[in-house]
């Protein structure tokens, strides 16, 4: 079942991507649009491209625990594309069509991440990890049931088939025992995720506050510089 999710996933996930480039490359979105009318056009592409990375990105990490590293990284780097994309249409400002400048390059940005990241999903999909590999697809068997059938055994075939009886139960427990071990290595991502986060916050806090300047108290207008296009004077 978590192959044919991941897989239908990663089909929707391509889609969605191939139609957020392809209205680039044909101007359905273009930066010259009101930062209303930009979102209007790709909220709804953008919004699913978001949601599937979400799911897609757990599903990586069950699948390729050992990839966790470059998973995180090329997930957070669309992630963040996306997510500047929406805040910088929605941040008021006096020169709305330069919010739309810097918004729309942000979307061009999450595109190129998207592709990155394709190549990765189909890797893991085509190379999952062996051991999770071959636990998913016991869990699968197990829990297809078939027709029960009644057979009449031979008093001599009874030692034997019980002996069969007992590994299917060894098995079962060993498949209990994958499945836990999974839900804890889970949390540790999890968990790892979450720290890696606020370490990242702390040493951004600390070089905002050391290179912080002091702002006229009537300005309250967010500022721009921060979404700031490389060579713009």
């Amino acid at each position: 079942m978590v192959y044919e999710k991941f897989t239908l996933q990663l089909s929707q996930f391509e889609e969605n991507l191939q139609k957020l480039a392809k209205d680039i490359a044909s101007g359905v979105v273009f930066e010259r649009l009101e930062p209303n009318e930009l979102w209007k056009r790709s909220e709804e592409t953008v919004t699913r491209l978001m949601e599937l990375l979400e799911s897609l990105h757990e599903k990586m990490l069950i699948l390729k625990p050992e990839k966790a590293p470059i998973i995180e990284s090329q997930c957070g780097n669309m992630a963040n594309s996306l997510r500047n994309f929406k805040e910088i249409l929605f941040q008021k400002t006096p020169e709305p069509l330069a919010n739309s400048r810097l918004a729309f390059e942000q979307l061009r940005k999450a595109v190129t991440d998207g592709s990155d990241l394709l190549v990765l999903m189909r890797q893991i999909r085509d190379e999952p990890n062996p051991v999770i590999d071959a636990i998913i697809r016991l869990k699968t068997a197990a829990e297809i049931k078939g027709p029960v059938l009644t057979i009449e055994a031979p008093k001599e075939l009874q030692p034997m088939i019980e002996k069969i009886f007992k590994h299917i139960e060894a098995i079962r427990a060993s498949i209990i025992s994958a499945e836990r071990a999974l839900g804890e290595i889970k949390v540790r991502l999890r968990n790892m995720q979450q720290e890696c986060l606020q370490t990242t916050k702390k040493e951004e806090g600390k070089a905002e506050v050391k290179n912080e300047q002091p702002q006229p108290r009537n300005n309250k207008q967010l500022s721009l510089s921060q979404f700031k296009p490389e060579g713009e004077e």
